[in-house]
Formats: structure tokens, C-alpha cells, sequence
């Protein structure tokens, strides 16, 4: 079994599917636990994960993600 890491944002519980670091920042990818369809992309500013910027650093995370294999 592996070791997952679960982060709780709004009452809900995710786990971190993937972290990708790109220049100065690390997006992650991140799942509900009690609902699959439940999907977020976050980006780390120190201890907190905070919503992406704009929609142009949403199209970064979504070509990163491709990338990476993950869709």
C-alpha cells in the first residue's frame, strides 16, 4: 500500500494525486475522497494552497498536467 497525502479545503478531504513544480511554482493536483468527480488544481504558497490566479496560470497547470501524463 502506498502512503497518500490528504489535504482538507472547504469541509473536504483530497488527496494530493501529483505535484508538478514549474519555475517558482508547484501546482497540485488534488482529488475528493468521497467524490471522484471532485477535482482541484492548487498552487503552494508556503504551508497554504491557494486558488490559481487567472485564467491564463489555469491554462499553465491544465499543459503541465498533460504533460505529465495525468489526463
Amino acid at each position: 500500500m502506498r502512503d497518500v497525502e490528504v489535504v482538507d479545503i472547504n469541509d473536504n478531504t483530497y488527496i494530493i494525486l501529483k505535484e508538478v513544480k514549474h519555475k517558482e511554482t508547484s501546482y497540485l493536483y488534488l482529488s475528493n475522497i468521497n467524490d471522484e468527480e471532485d477535482t482541484l488544481i492548487r498552487k503552494s504558497d508556503g504551508d497554504n494552497l491557494v486558488p490559481l490566479a487567472s485564467e491564463e496560470e489555469f491554462e499553465i497547470a491544465c499543459n503541465l498536467l498533460v504533460k505529465e501524463g495525468l489526463i
